[in-house]
């Protein structure tokens, strides 16, 4: 971990103790309801911006393209998978869709052609973290999380020769440790604004209902590689964007901020 990664991650780390300070003051002083008035907003506070994918309070990210822009990006995550991924870049070529894939590190060391295969169709690659640590991304702690962002970077720079600009926290959680472990190895992270649930439903006449209502121009779509709905969803995906008089936009560039 660089010096300036380790710098911020200290202050971060001191600010995230503030709170605790706080409230054994208060207890010292007598004053057990202000400790737990402490406590609970704390608590809300870390609860609302680990766990909510599009709150800002622990850093920026891009959850939809610009205003004005009148089609939508396509972002898969948690491949590679030799059982489905194969399958989604036809579905994408037929479509003439270019889509971002959020792939995880380990997976990627285990299916290299898999990587370079999405690369070579014309699609762009992000950071879904090394190993994927869906349960407790939010609670890692910066070494950790310098581990999983710069493990998965390493990886992809071994397969393809350059590094992915963008980066996708596992189930989009996130803490205040994350910001300056991103900065430091030039990520930019995006969120989304449109998801049917893929990777936890197979019922995929659901699935498409919530995301044809999530549909709109300037969409981040989420979709999921490694399901067995995947291929499914992926091609009922395209088609409610085609009957939206919408269009598949390319992956945009890491510089975008959001509109």
């Amino acid at each position: 971990m660089p010096p300036s990664c380790r710098r911020a991650s200290a202050v971060a780390f001191v600010l995230s103790l503030l709170p605790a300070t706080g409230v054994i003051a208060a207890l010292i002083l007598g004053r057990p309801g202000m400790a737990a008035v402490i406590f609970g907003t704390t608590f809300t506070v870390i609860g609302i911006g680990a766990v909510v994918p599009r709150c800002r309070w622990f850093g920026p990210h891009v959850s939809r393209l610009p205003e004005g822009v009148r089609g939508v990006c396509l972002t898969i995550d948690d491949g590679p998978d030799p059982r489905t991924t194969p399958a989604l870049l036809d579905i994408l070529d037929a479509h003439q869709a270019k889509a971002l894939f959020f792939l995880i590190g380990g997976k990627s060391l285990s299916h290299p052609e898999l990587v370079r295969e999405i690369e070579r169709r014309g699609h762009a690659v992000g950071n879904h973290s090394q190993t994927h640590p869906a349960a407790r991304f939010w609670s890692l702690r910066p070494w950790q999380l310098w581990r999983e962002v710069a493990g998965c970077q390493e990886s992809l720079r071994s397969i393809l020769g350059g590094a992915p600009l963008w980066f996708r926290p596992p189930v989009g959680h996130h803490n205040f440790f994350l910001t300056p472990v991103l900065r430091a190895l030039g990520l930019t992270m995006m969120i989304w604004n449109c998801r049917g649930f893929d990777g936890v439903s197979s019922d995929t006449r659901r699935i498409l209902e919530v995301i044809g209502r999530g549909l709109a121009p300037g969409a981040i779509v989420l979709l999921h590689d490694a399901t067995p709905v995947s291929a499914e969803v992926l091609r009922g995906t395209l088609e409610l964007i085609r009957c939206q008089g919408l269009a598949v936009e390319p992956p945009p560039a890491p510089e975008l901020k959001e509109a």
